[in-house]
């Protein structure tokens, strides 16, 4: 019981520094333990009594944790977009509660837990930008979350909000997104998402 206890109070104190994601080897430092069965045995206990949540093998959360941080410790080089990213810009409504969006090379996953719910969308490593720095995490600009909705959109990705009617698209910097285009190699994408930009779409 007083290991338990000790654990429980050192996954507190960690959980605060951590935004309450952890890896298993986070985990080992945290306890200090160097035997891996012994390891697995303490985490149990703790996933047990609710203090921690297994979300995908060998990633636990707390309570509290930041869905957020846990995409980007998944998938380092990956970054927050979408409707993550547009709702926290304020241009469409609320998304899912529980459910982060992000965007990153390869191919789609989606993570479903109890604790929230993860989407990653695969995207060429060539439209790998846009994206800029906040509190150590990496979100896509307003303007470049606007252009990856419209590109899964055209993929066959439907979202929580309508991408014609939801989007605030007066509040983005148009010649930004104009600018940004240059960078994608379908017509038929340059030619949908500047139809939406300006209004005139089917």
């Amino acid at each position: 019981m007083n290991k338990c206890l000790n654990d429980y109070r050192l996954l507190e104190k960690w959980a605060v520094l951590m935004d309450g994601v952890f890896s298993l080897s986070d985990l080992k430092n945290v306890f200090n333990e160097k035997t891996l069965p012994l390891l697995h045995r303490r985490v149990r206990v703790l996933v047990s009594i609710g203090a921690l949540t297994r979300f995908k093998r060998e990633f636990y959360v707390t309570k509290d944790f930041n869905l957020e941080v846990l995409s980007q410790r998944l998938y380092p080089d990956s970054y927050i977009s979408l409707g993550t990213v547009l709702a926290r810009r304020l241009l469409i409504g609320s998304i899912p509660t529980k459910t982060a969006y992000a965007v990153k090379t390869g191919r789609n996953r989606t993570f479903n837990s109890v604790a929230g719910n993860l989407v990653f969308c695969g995207i060429v490593p060539y439209l790998m930008f846009g994206f800029e720095y906040e509190n150590g995490l990496r979100y896509a600009t307003a303007e470049k979350a606007f252009l990856d909705t419209l590109y899964f959109y055209l993929k066959g990705f439907r979202f929580s909000f309508n991408i014609f009617e939801d989007i605030a698209v007066d509040q983005l910097d148009v010649p930004e997104v104009r600018s940004m285009l240059k960078h994608y190699k379908n017509p038929k994408f340059v030619t949908f998402a500047r139809g939406v930009l300006s209004g005139r779409h089917s």
